[in-house]
């Protein structure tokens, strides 16, 4: 009698091992690929959007998924398959992110040469772009892929743990000083960390896959579950309680690895581009580009806040950016712009622009200004949306100036003496910041002629050959190159915050923007206000009056510092019947004689001569009360830097007029008395006044009033006494 065998079965107690077995090897692999997708996801925090992390998530459980479903297989099958793997998983991501512009092929390429370059010199928010998103999900992948190996295929779990970690470190330095601490995202990672090393399977040679045997009674890992638990619970708890204590004591920075990539650079007629505005009066009618507007606007090209002399620049360097411009306000405007013959690389858009598309970008953060690292060819097409800046005037008619920016109203050395006389002239007949600004722009424009022909210089001997030179010599013309720098120069001067801004008026709707429309004028920055657009130019067919005759008729009815003081002329001196008496002075004077004995008046010298040190004293006393105790802030930081001065000046050390705090803190240093932080206080209270806190004050109050007592010894004996 034949009978059917059954197959063999596995005992059941072996089937439950080798369940609970793939149970936590499942266990290992999701809290692995949880882990590599915080670490991929930890540079999101700089990007634009949610699209990284979606993308990140998506290649550390695609890489994961590969190596788990390969973990039998020979060893060389899964690495294989997992490069092929990340190939189709980059394609697809540089076909999702690109803006379809170029060919597939020519992106892809591009994106992979230029994906470290690129990554490092975007602006924060970091666009997604193909050539962005390469390195966080290249590295993911291969974070992914190796702790999938580590873990799984060998069974070493801390080892596996080694690559999301690196992965985590770099999304860090990436990240740099740029985001907000993510203690959230660390507790998170940590706690998977944990979870996988406490359900850690046996080790490689009883693993129950395929035909593996696991014989032997089933170890209890009750106490050592317990174990990890516990372990756990006290880590996230001591985190939870010192994690703010220590984060608090640690005050360093983390580095930024964009400070080690060189900015896109500018051509040299980006650099100064204020001498195009000579070739565009020349040629009024060249074709620079087409722009449909949503309204009047003015676009601006440049913006130019440093002068030393020579040349009007931009402060600030450009970064890349991608389609959102970080530090925007919700668009109001919008333009779509086709480049005829415009040049170079500085982007026309309205301030300030908030995106951009179909054009690669960098900002210049500091300026707001627009610039595409492979310049501006014919034919190139963009569209740029701008949150409109508008300064209301009726409120900048009552504000105060904005000193809080040094590089907007420093001087440079050898200012012609015109403009010395022109600014005498506007702060004499104006009085408010506004009123000088306004008057400043109607002098240069009643006073001062356009002329298209007029040769392109905006140095200080150019500057001075427009304002003070005739008319007959070719003097006094010049185009809104001539008028926007001598007017800045001048708002300077006067003490006014300015800068020179090169751009173009454009009208709503479509038109074709010509070097007619290509102008440059001066701003003039009111706290509370922003900057403030003047308008310098001549009216069209106004006949200029000459400057000298209003700056000397200025000079005429200035009156002198005798009349001024009522102390009178010659004519009232010589002339003055009172002064006519009849007879002898000499008699008259010898007739009055003292009543007192002539010791009592030797005495009184004396007692009067005792009294100056004593009154030196005391008038130092109440001075520096005055300058310590009275006043802003502000005015109490720079009373004390004057206290620290005069005592320095009394040990010898003598700081002239003209030196700022930090050349004059160089001198001080010859006394060997710490002075602290007084230069900064001193520079925050001459620039930024409103930043100066009481507590800034009472300190700057402290180092001045123990400053006489430490160079005390340095001052020579009959100073201490007589002052």
């Amino acid at each position: 009698m034949n009978e059917t065998l059954a197959p063999p079965t596995a005992p059941a107690p072996r089937r439950a091992r080798r369940t609970r077995y793939r149970l936590r090897v499942a266990a290992v692999a999701a809290c692995l690929t949880l882990m590599c997708a915080l670490a991929g996801a930890v540079a999101a925090r700089v990007y634009h959007g949610q699209l990284l992390v979606l993308l990140v998530a998506g290649a550390a459980f695609g890489a994961f998924a590969i190596g788990f479903a390969l973990r039998n297989r020979p060893a060389f099958v899964a690495p294989s398959a997992s490069a092929t793997g990340l190939a189709a998983y980059l394609l697809g991501a540089i076909a999702l992110t690109g803006n379809g512009t170029e060919p597939l092929g020519a992106t892809i390429v591009d994106a992979l040469v230029n994906a470290v370059p690129r990554t490092l010199t975007a602006l924060i928010p970091v666009e997604p772009a193909p050539d962005t998103v390469v390195v966080p999900l290249f590295l993911t992948w291969l974070a992914a892929t190796l702790a999938c190996e580590f873990a799984i295929r060998y069974g070493r779990t801390l080892l596996g743990c080694l690559p999301p970690t690196l992965l985590y470190a770099a999304g860090l330095y990436l990240v740099g000083p740029n985001a907000d601490p993510g203690p959230l995202h660390a507790i998170a990672y940590c706690v998977l960390a944990a979870a996988a090393l406490a359900v850690t399977a046996a080790p490689p040679e009883r693993r129950p896959d395929g035909a593996a045997q696991v014989d032997g009674p089933a170890p209890s890992r009750t106490p050592a579950l317990l174990g990890a638990v516990i372990t756990t619970t006290v880590l996230l708890a001591a985190v939870a309680v010192l994690g703010p204590a220590v984060a608090r004591l640690v005050t360093a920075s983390p580095g930024d690895p964009r400070e080690f990539v060189e900015p896109p650079q500018l051509t040299d007629i980006d650099l100064n581009p204020l001498v195009r505005i000579a070739e565009w009066a020349k040629y009024p009618e060249q074709e620079l580009f087409k722009a449909d507007t949503s309204g009047d606007a003015w676009m601006r090209l440049a913006v130019l806040t440093e002068y030393d002399g020579t040349t009007w620049q931009a402060g600030g360097d450009f970064r890349t950016a991608g389609t959102v411009i970080p530090g925007s306000g919700e668009a109001t405007y919008s333009a779509d712009v086709e480049i005829i013959e415009l040049g170079g690389k500085l982007v026309p858009a309205a301030a300030d622009p908030a995106t951009v598309t179909d054009l690669p970008i960098a900002v210049n953060l500091y300026t707001r200004c627009l610039l595409t690292p492979d310049g501006l060819a014919t034919g190139a097409r963009f569209h740029v949306d701008s949150a409109l800046v508008s300064a209301d005037p009726a409120a900048a008619e009552t504000a105060r100036p904005d000193l809080s920016d040094p590089a907007s109203v420093a001087v440079p050395m050898g200012t012609p003496e015109v403009m010395a006389t022109i600014a005498d002239y506007v702060r004499t007949e104006y009085d408010t910041p506004y009123a000088r600004a306004q008057g400043l722009a109607d002098f240069l424009g009643q006073h001062y002629a356009f002329d298209a022909e007029a040769p392109s210089g905006h140095d200080l001997p150019a500057l001075g050959f427009f304002l003070g030179s005739s008319a007959a010599v070719g003097g006094q013309t010049g185009t809104s190159e001539q008028f926007a720098a001598s007017y800045a120069l001048l708002a300077r001067l006067i003490g006014l915050p300015s800068r020179v801004v090169v751009g173009f008026d454009v009208p709503a709707g479509g038109s074709t923007v010509t070097a007619a429309q290509g102008l440059a004028w001066p701003e003039v920055a009111f706290d509370g206000v922003g900057w403030v657009r003047f308008d310098p130019m001549p009216a069209a067919g106004a006949v200029p009056t000459p400057p000298e005759d209003t700056l000397e008729q200025m000079e005429e009815e200035t009156p002198s510092p005798e009349e001024d003081a009522g102390g009178g002329g010659d004519a009232e001196d010589y002339n003055d019947e009172s002064l006519e008496q009849d007879g002898d002075f000499n008699e008259e004077a010898g007739a009055e004689e003292s009543s007192l004995p002539v010791w009592v008046w030797y005495a009184a010298a004396a007692l009067l001569l005792a009294c100056v040190p004593l009154a030196f004293k005391v008038r130092r006393a109440l001075r520096r009360r005055r300058r310590l105790r009275r006043g802003s802030p502000a005015e109490r930081v720079a009373g004390a830097w004057a206290e620290v001065l005069a005592e320095a000046a009394r040990a010898g050390v003598k700081v002239p007029g003209h030196a700022n705090a930090e050349e004059a803190a160089a001198r001080l240093a010859a006394l060997e008395a710490d002075i602290g932080a007084l230069p900064r206080l001193v520079n925050a209270a001459g620039f930024a006044p409103g930043a100066v806190s009481e507590e800034d004050a009472r300190a700057a109050a402290a180092i001045a009033e123990s400053y006489p007592r430490i160079v005390r010894h340095q001052v020579k004996w009959w100073k201490r006494f007589l002052a």
